[in-house]
């Protein structure tokens, strides 16, 4: 039984590390910064929408199909696609002309700060992600219900491999051809990635 639990863990998180690369506003986000801002700031985003997994975690294992069924979680639903958008806004290449400086030298603490924090409020706004965890703990937590640990093990597991997974999508791309590509296509690229976030967001509503 103890075998069995420690393994669906290792499953879960498998799962959670590879689904950081299909389409998602948390998926795009993290990987333009990481692009045009270099390592660190990747990792800061990461963080971020890794914090927000963690409450989105604790609250889809414990009271996550209640709040789903709520009438007013279509507000989340509002919230989260108004953030989108902001996003694509500040990310899309309005006025810019030259192509951008790729660089992960220091800019100032605060600068990681707010990424972080944009970050959480990318993924906690987004009622789906929730969606998303159920449906992925679902299984293992009604399969191994009686033993007390595992939800909240599972919850921290899932954090944390959120965060490696990150962390390592953002140092692959830091692959010399892959910022090389980046810097050359820089205002395309990110014209790309603010019409997907503005996609995700008309999903959304």
């Amino acid at each position: 039984m103890m075998t069995e639990a420690v393994w669906s863990l290792v499953v879960v998180c498998g799962l959670l590390v590879l689904s950081q690369l299909s389409p998602g506003p948390d998926v795009f986000f993290v990987f333009r910064t990481a692009l045009a801002q270099g390592f660190r700031r990747g990792v800061a985003v990461g963080a971020g929408i890794s914090l927000g997994f963690f409450i989105q975690a604790v609250v889809a294992c414990t009271a996550g199909a209640w709040v789903m069924a709520q009438s007013w979680s279509v507000y989340m639903l509002w919230a989260a696609a108004a953030w989108l958008i902001y996003l694509a806004y500040k990310i899309f290449p309005w006025r810019r002309g030259e192509e951008v400086e790729l660089s992960d030298g220091a800019q100032g603490r605060q600068r990681c700060l707010v990424l972080l924090g944009q970050g959480f409020l990318c993924n906690i706004l987004n009622p789906k992600c929730m969606l998303f965890i159920l449906t992925l703990s679902a299984g293992p937590l009604r399969a191994h219900a009686g033993l007390a640990w595992y939800a909240p093990v599972l919850m921290v597991a899932l954090t944390f491999a959120g965060l490696l997974g990150w962390c390592l999508w953002s140092a692959l791309l830091q692959w010399g051809p892959v910022r090389g590509c980046y810097a050359r296509h820089t205002n395309g690229i990110d014209a790309v990635f603010a019409l997907l976030l503005f996609v995700f967001a008309l999903l959304l509503l």
